[in-house]
């Protein structure tokens, strides 16, 4: 996770937005306006604004599971090592847009006085760790919503701009979702992925090899979002793709 600079192709590039800008818009909730936009590259290069957003995710993260491995880190006795893990996560945001293949797309949502009360983020499923990909893929990498703002559709209209501005790139999106958020990801058209599936099994699988927190803490869902019927399920592609290498 470590940041050694700014890769070639996205400094040739721009430090404005990625390949599917999204314009800014707001959300009505019961509790004020929140006005979104995106979060770009140039933004991610400033670590007040990239810890910021890493803590925002981290603390929702926190707070909103029942994972020991995370819940730990409530603990006051605690707090330096919650450090050491909130430097970490920063540095690892921080790298996935420096390596962003150009369709990366993040979006805060902040209200009247500036407080940061929504993200997503969004990009090409390219997990490094169980060495598995696919461009026609969208990872739903990270998404929270302030509690004060819930139950105002803020989440699903967050992840649904985001998808939507890259849906002639994808043909599917894939997350892992807290046990918890497994009703509302449901809500929104994302299926949980059958295990009894061989190959949505050998993808859970090895994924799982490197996390460890499935099927006790997340769950692995997605959605088609291509109305192609020619195109396999996303997993299927990764399946064929692990074994002819």
């Amino acid at each position: 996770m470590v940041v050694s600079g700014i890769s070639s192709k996205n400094s040739a590039v721009t430090f404005g937005s990625q390949n599917n800008p999204v314009s800014k818009f707001q959300i009505k909730t019961d509790n004020g306006t929140l006005y979104v936009k995106e979060f770009t590259i140039k933004d991610a290069m400033y670590d007040s604004k990239m810890y910021e957003m890493a803590k925002f995710f981290t603390d929702n993260f926190i707070y909103n599971t029942n994972d020991p491995s995370l819940t730990q880190y409530k603990n006051p006795e605690n707090f330096e090592k919650y450090l050491n893990m909130l430097d970490k996560i920063t540095r690892y945001y921080k790298d996935m847009f420096i390596e962003d293949d150009g369709n990366l797309t993040a979006l805060q949502a902040r209200n009247a006085i500036g407080e940061l009360c929504g993200a997503v983020i969004t990009q090409t499923f390219n997990d490094s760790h169980s060495g598995l990909s696919d461009d026609k893929t969208c990872y739903v990498d990270s998404l929270a919503v302030k509690k004060k703002y819930r139950h105002n559709h803020v989440g699903r209209i967050l992840m649904d701009k985001a998808i939507n501005c890259s849906k002639d790139v994808y043909t599917d999106v894939f997350l892992a979702s807290d046990n918890l958020a497994v009703p509302f990801q449901v809500k929104n058209g994302y299926r949980v992925m059958d295990y009894n599936n061989p190959d949505e099994k050998e993808v859970i699988d090895q994924i799982n090899k490197f996390r460890g927190d499935y099927p006790d803490y997340i769950t692995f869902m997605d959605k088609k979002i291509t109305k192609d019927k020619e195109h396999k399920p996303w997993y299927q592609r990764i399946v064929e793709k692990m074994h002819k290498s």
